[in-house]
């Protein structure tokens, strides 16, 4: 009976050896084979996404790859542009045909932009002179008669008969006794810009005095305009308003003015650089700084008059001469700042967007971008928030991708973002009303 006892000891001892070992290998086993199970599971989500081509949609594969057919990388078929609402695609025939182009945005290391500019040559107001006879008679003769001669100061320019002068002259030698005469013969000769010693011309003694006398040119410079013949008469004895004989410019100075639109006003200062040329001097450069910006627009033109003053050594310039050339205009930009065409911008509201494209796919792929703009130089934007060095803009065509966007229900111009952002300028003046 003991020995009896003692088998079904140790068969009791042999089990539970045997359920221990089972247990510990079953711990074992889970513990094992736990990270297994996970990287089953991570297996099974991987094969549940398809890889196809942008280009041949048709090649469907559960890894990631090339397509077979043109070697392009296959991207996550969700991802493709007709699946995704936030892209819109285009053939490239279709941006071609809508004349569509792209730019890298750069930042700006500069801070102006050139205008072409065209314009003339002009002669300041002021450089211009009217040369008068103030001394009333008959003109007996001219010595200057013809546009573009060059006078100088001083020079004999005409000879006058003037009976209003010989009656001062014998004032002169007659009443030398009575101040009111005397008085009043020195205020004519001065009103007709002459001088006493005028009168050691006339020999009244001899009686040979009744005679013209020569009256010189009061400016320098070239002949403009003409006005008078030998046997007219000058002055008006009834009104007394001078006879004009001739007027006179000087060309040490000359004006060039410009006309620039609305548009590229913002950069304009005076101080802003102009570089031009002319037809006359081909090759030769000549510059200057606007020293006069118009208050006013032309109504019909809807420009307004830019003015450079040139100094003109050996008056090589001549007026009226047509010019071309660029003024440099400040963007108002600082190193390192984006800046985009004008034409890469739509306007939906108070909303400015622009399409950036998805460079990881070989077709024209786009995805709306809103974007805060700065102020506006000629024909570039300034960008303060919304856009990064590198990427790739529409910069032509944006209204044919928007519009093929709104086709095939992706996002648009008229859906994208939902807060209306303001280019600087526009801000600003919200914020004062």
């Amino acid at each position: 009976m003991q020995r009896i006892n003692g088998v079904f000891v140790l068969i009791g001892i042999a089990v539970s050896i045997g359920i221990g070992f089972y247990l510990g290998q079953s711990r074992s086993f889970s513990a094992h084979t736990s990270p297994d199970k996970q990287t089953f599971v991570q297996c099974a989500e991987e094969e549940a996404k398809t890889y196809t081509c942008s280009m041949h949609p048709q090649v469907e594969r559960a890894m990631a790859g090339q397509c077979p057919g043109c070697g392009m990388k296959l991207i996550e078929k969700h991802l493709l542009p007709h699946n995704n609402p936030d892209l819109v695609a285009l053939t490239d025939a279709d941006f071609t045909l809508a004349g569509g182009a792209t730019r890298v945005v750069e930042q700006q290391g500069v801070d102006h932009t050139v205008i072409p500019v065209m314009g003339r040559l002009e002669i300041p107001p002021g450089n211009i002179r009217k040369q008068v006879a103030g001394l009333p008679g008959r003109i007996e003769e001219l010595y200057v008669t013809a546009p573009g001669t060059y006078v100088k100061k001083g020079q004999p320019i005409a000879a006058i008969y003037s009976k209003d002068l010989i009656a001062v002259v014998e004032a002169f030698v007659y009443n030398t006794n009575s101040e009111s005469i005397l008085r009043a013969a020195k205020n004519n000769l001065k009103s007709w810009n002459l001088d006493l010693d005028v009168l050691q011309q006339f020999d009244v003694a001899s009686g040979q005095y009744r005679k013209p006398v020569v009256i010189h040119a009061d400016f320098e410079g070239y002949v403009l305009e003409h006005f008078t013949q030998t046997g007219a008469y000058t002055a008006n004895a009834h009104m007394g308003a001078p006879t004009t004989l001739y007027t006179v410019a000087i060309l040490d100075q000359l004006w060039a003015s410009f006309e620039l639109y609305e548009s590229d006003l913002s950069g304009v200062k005076k101080g802003s650089k102009v570089f031009f040329t002319t037809e006359a001097y081909p090759g030769e450069r000549f510059g200057g700084r606007v020293t006069f910006i118009s208050p006013v627009v032309n109504p019909e033109s809807r420009t307004v008059e830019v003015r450079v003053e040139l100094s003109n050594p050996g008056h090589r310039l001549k007026p009226d001469m047509l010019v071309e050339g660029t003024l440099k205009s400040s963007t108002g930009r600082k190193d390192g700042q984006l800046a985009i065409p004008r034409t890469a911008v739509l306007w939906t509201g108070k909303r400015s967007l622009v399409y950036v494209r998805d460079t990881n796919f070989d077709l024209p792929v786009f995805k709306p971008r809103t974007v805060i703009l700065g102020d506006l130089s000629g024909e570039q934007y300034t960008i303060l928030e919304g856009l990064k060095p590198g990427e790739t803009i529409a910069v032509n065509g944006v209204f044919a991708i928007d519009a093929a966007a709104q086709l095939s229900g992706s996002r648009s111009m008229m859906s994208v973002g939902s807060a209306p952002v303001l280019p600087v300028a526009a801000r600003h003046s919200s914020d004062s009303e």
